[in-house]
């Protein structure tokens, strides 16, 4: 019986196996493994392991059995086998299932999506809750999000904070210069938007240094944007013309945008302005490593937005590249290209008053105005390790104005041309070393160099002048840094030495002169060595920071064989002190000490011939130019209520300041700038508000200031005179949000000035200006038409300018093509006039506009 029963046992086969997922090729635990006959009988069964393997005996007694899974997660799958090929046999059996897909009858799923959420220092914004469907770039999406202003040169701010970086999906492709990306980046493309407080540029400095930058993160739709663009074509009567292509990519090693544009309809795609000479937001960083343009520094004058006065030829382009070699090194680069043909036409009518007479001077001139730009700059970043990482950053910008005028100064005729080239170079290298988790260790250089070459000829009648200029300034700064926070408390100390030299070279031929001299050639030199200490406090409810710059300024100054060398100790201190009602409000106080050195355009004693008719020099006397400035405020920021308040006053105090000395006559004005003791104050009160009322789906925005500035300046030969400005300014915006066809936004904006003068003459103008806006969404097409309306002087007979715009646009169903028609200046303003008013004169001015047009484009996405 024993050997019959041991028999049986080893009569019977075994089989192993193991069981896969069909397309992950994963193995699959747990699943039951079935042994049947041929007729469906079940015999035995087992499951697999962890896995994914089984073993099982098979019975003798059967020639064929069937092997057989089930799981739920898969679709059942059987083998038919043959028992005797497993007998005393290592082959295995293997499965591979298919995943089981069940269809389930359509589910619809509402809720209700908050439209901001904070985490931590970031804002998100979820942007579906704010579009209207009429936004075309990111720009236009900014200005809709609760918080968020936007000025008009492009300049983005986030509770009254200015944006130093727009980010896509988390890298800087844009640097400085992120108006390339808000103004041309099609908003269909971004699927939400960060705003990132507390931001550092530098990584490593996260959790040790507080920051008051911030970043604007824009994340892309998953899926949209590997390679897309969009381009736009337009003609339009009297020849106009638009153009405009875009292209992106994004993947895991690369992230490009490339976008171009030609117009002639008065838009600017670009950050570059010459119309109004405001400075591109890279500029304005880099303001103290470049020198003065001092021909062609003056902006097209309006109360106008630009792209009204705009009478423009312009082209743009631009690359931007960032491309990351492996997880430690990337690389960015960026290159613009930017050409306009800018033309004006202006009349001009003052009237002077002096103590006891008065003066009218008319002029009417035509200008054509052509700049060309090259800009080209590149970061490299590579992380060491996890705690070392080198920064090395550049830039080289080539800009060339070319300038012609002709006109009547008060019946004599005049013609000028001037040229003015701007080369400017500057390299930053930046080493950082993590410490300890709470310390950083930094060392940085910086070098620049910046050429203004520039000559004007200016003739008038018969008289013919030729002014020449050569300005260079060379800078150099290495700073070392170490920053520590320990739990309530950061502190950070820098020592540094700062190196410039200027030089200013200058000739002025036509012109006699018994009194003053009509060149210059001086050399200006200014070297500081200097410890900065900053310290931050946080104690419960209470916040102090402070920021102390020490520097030891040590200028030399040679000018026409003489020297001239100077020592100060500036002390430039910032102290904050905060008290925090709630994690939404506090109250803020700030006093600020600023002891600058001069500049070069306010040191030549050379006359210098700006135009046909200015001429400008300087009485020069060494000294720090100290302003104190006290400001005391209460601010909330509740997003979750999405409203917002800032009420504020702030005093400025000079104790040394510019007296501008005017000589003005028919033929030229002579103004010199004198440095004296002065008695310069300035009152500031303000008040900025933002709420989003839910029911009502609208934003409004309120916004105040009050201003009362006291200064002094000389009016032709006159003794000292102190003046008084006082100015009131209020604006007043709703939009509207619905989830309906029509909208609406609406601003109003009131501007009163008024100056007096001890001696009793004052003069004053209030102005007024409002926006209008509809936008009415309806199926495939979208209608938006704006008015405006401006006042230059609620109290003169010169009457308002109206203006109205049109813009229809059609979106087939389910094309990527949108054609637009668009009319411009619909009355066809072709001049408007406008009154400026100061302590001692009133002008009218006026000039010509973006006349009437009508452009039919087409856009399509690829």
């Amino acid at each position: 019986m024993v050997l019959f029963f041991l028999t049986s046992q080893l009569a019977q086969s075994q089989v192993q196996g193991i069981v896969f997922d069909k397309n992950s090729k994963e193995p699959i635990p747990y699943v039951n493994i079935l042994v049947k006959t041929l007729d469906k009988q079940l015999l035995d069964y087992t499951s697999t392991d962890t896995f994914g393997k089984f073993i099982i005996n098979l019975p003798i007694e059967h020639d064929k059995l069937i092997i057989e899974t089930s799981i739920i997660s898969h679709l059942e799958t059987s083998k038919e086998i043959v028992v005797a090929e497993y007998n005393n046999s290592t082959k295995k059996l293997i499965f591979n299932l298919k995943e089981r897909l069940t269809e389930l009858e359509e589910v619809y799923v509402e809720g209700v999506k908050k439209p901001i959420t904070i985490k931590k220092d970031t804002t998100v914004y979820s942007i579906n809750q704010f579009k209207d469907g009429t936004e075309r770039v990111v720009e236009d999406l900014l200005k809709k999000l609760p918080g968020i202003t936007v000025t008009e040169s492009g300049i983005i701010k986030f509770k009254g904070k200015q944006v130093v970086r727009l980010l896509l999906d988390g890298d800087n492709l844009f640097d400085a210069n992120y108006t390339i990306g808000s103004r041309n980046i099609n908003s269909d493309i971004i699927e939400s938007v960060e705003a990132i407080e507390d931001y550092n540029i530098n990584p490593l400095l996260k959790g040790v240094k507080s920051s008051e930058d911030v970043a604007m993160n824009l994340i892309l739709k998953e899926g949209k944007v590997d390679v897309s663009g969009d381009a736009e074509v337009g003609l339009g009567v009297k020849d106009k013309t638009y153009l405009k292509a875009n292209l992106i990519s994004v993947s895991k090693k690369l992230k490009g945008f490339g976008t171009f544009s030609h117009n002639n309809i008065g838009e600017n795609d670009s950050p570059f302005n010459f119309v109004s000479n405001s400075l591109d937001i890279s500029a304005l960083k880099e303001a103290d490593s470049r020198t003065t343009n001092l021909i062609n520094n003056n902006g097209f004058n309006s109360s106008l937005p630009d792209s009204r006065t705009r009478v423009n030829n312009n082209f743009f382009g631009s690359l931007n590249s960032l491309y990351k070699i492996n997880n430690k090194v990337s690389f960015r680069v960026n290159y613009n290209l930017f050409k306009d043909r800018l033309k004006r036409e202006e009349k001009l009518s003052e009237l002077y008053n002096f103590d006891d007479t008065q003066l009218n001077i008319a002029s009417q001139y035509n200008t054509s105005r052509k700049p060309t730009l090259h800009n080209l700059s590149y970061e490299s970043i590579y992380h060491i390790n996890n705690k070392s990482l080198l920064t090395v950053t550049g830039k080289f910008e080539n800009k060339k104005i070319k300038e012609n005028s002709f006109g009547f100064n008060n019946d004599q005729n005049f013609s000028t041309t001037s040229k003015s080239k701007d080369v400017f170079f500057i390299s930053d290298a930046e080493y950082t070393f993590k410490v300890t988790n709470k310390s950083v260790l930094q060392l940085a250089s910086s070098f620049s160099t910046n050429k203004i070459p520039q000559n004007l000829n200016s003739i008038v009648a018969s008289e013919q002048n030729f002014q020449d200029i050569n300005l260079k300034k060379t800078a150099f700064n290495f700073q070392s840094n170490y920053f520590v926070k320990q739990k309530d408390t950061e502190y950070g100390i820098s020592l540094g030495y700062n190196y410039e030299t200027n030089s200013f070279i200058s000739s002025l031929e036509g012109i006699v002169s018994n009194t003053e001299v009509l060149g210059n050639n001086l050399i200006y030199t200014i070297s500081k060595p200097y410890i900065n200490l900053s310290y931050n406090l946080q104690v419960n409810r209470w916040q102090f920071l402070a920021d102390i710059k020490n520097k030891l300024v040590n200028v030399k100054l040679k000018e026409r064989g003489l020297d001239n060398n100077s020592n100060a100790f500036a002390f430039n201190p910032s102290l904050t002190l905060k008290y925090y009602i709630n994690k939404n409000a506090h109250y803020y106080i700030n006093y600020d000490l600023s002891n600058q050195t001069p500049e070069i355009s306010n040191i030549y004693s050379g006359l210098i011939l700006r135009d046909f008719r200015t001429l400008t020099n300087n009485d020069f006397k060494f000294n720090l130019f100290n302003n104190h400035t006290y400001t005391l405020g209460y601010r909330i920021n509740d997003f979750y209520n999405l409203f917002q308040f800032n009420l504020f006053g702030k005093y400025d105090f000079s104790k040394y300041a510019y007296v501008n000395k005017f000589n003005i006559s028919e033929a030229i004005d002579f103004n010199t700038s004198i440095v004296d003791v002065t008695n310069n104050e300035n009152y500031y009160f303000g008040i900025d508000l933002e709420k989003y009322i839910h029911f009502l789906r609208s934003t409004i925005n309120f916004n105040s200031s009050y201003s009362i500035n006291k200064y002094q300046n000389i009016l032709n030969d006159s003794e000292l005179r102190t003046n008084k400005s006082k100015t009131l300014f209020s604006k007043f915006q709703i939009r509207t949000g619905f989830k309906s066809v029509l909208n609406f936004e609406n601003q109003v904006s009131v501007r009163n000035n008024v100056f007096d003068n001890l001696s009793g003459s004052s003069n004053a103008f209030t102005s007024l200006q409002n926006d209008f806006k509809t936008k009415i969404v309806k199926e495939n097409f979208q209608f938006i038409f704006n008015t405006q309306y401006f006042k230059p002087d609620l109290s003169n007979n010169v009457s308002g300018d109206l203006f109205l715009d049109a813009s229809i646009y059609y979106k087939p169903n389910k094309s990527k093509i949108q054609y637009c028609l668009k009319a411009n200046n619909l009355l066809n303003n072709k001049i408007y006039q406008n009154i400026n008013t100061s302590d001692f004169s009133t002008s009218i001015f006026q000039h010509n506009l973006q006349e009437r047009f009508f452009l039919l484009s087409i856009q399509f996405k690829y």
